[in-house]
């Protein structure tokens, strides 16, 4: 049986209440209270997918015909068409960190209004 020890909920669309600690059989846990974002532009991890996909590319291309004769072809279009639209998020996403950088004071937190759920 668990027991959570919170407070509580002041999330008016009735979301998950904050947990400072909980309790499973003999242990407690405690969770952090407040977490900060990894990667707020995307940027980084734009440009990390993008070089994955460049590295698929390359490590598929010298089975090209081995991939076609398969019936696998597709796997080399699909490096490439990751490759394309991950440069296009890569410039987007520049684009958009570029603008919160000149104008901080219009940089709007970008939070969901179902709470923790962020759907």
């Amino acid at each position: 049986m668990r027991e959570i020890n919170s407070l509580p909920d002041p999330d008016p669309f009735g979301g998950r209440p904050p947990i400072d600690s909980i309790e499973i059989r003999q242990k407690t846990y405690v969770t952090a209270t407040e977490v900060a974002p990894l990667d707020v532009t995307g940027v980084r991890t734009l440009g990390v997918g993008v070089v994955l996909w460049v590295i698929a590319f390359a490590a598929l291309l010298p089975f090209y015909s081995t991939l076609q004769d398969s019936g696998r072809g597709w796997w080399l279009w699909t490096c490439l068409a990751g490759f394309g639209l991950g440069v296009l998020g890569l410039a987007y996403c520049r684009r958009r960190r570029d603008r919160m950088a000149e104008h901080p004071e219009e940089a709007e937190v970008e939070t969901s209004w179902l709470g923790a759920a962020g759907l």
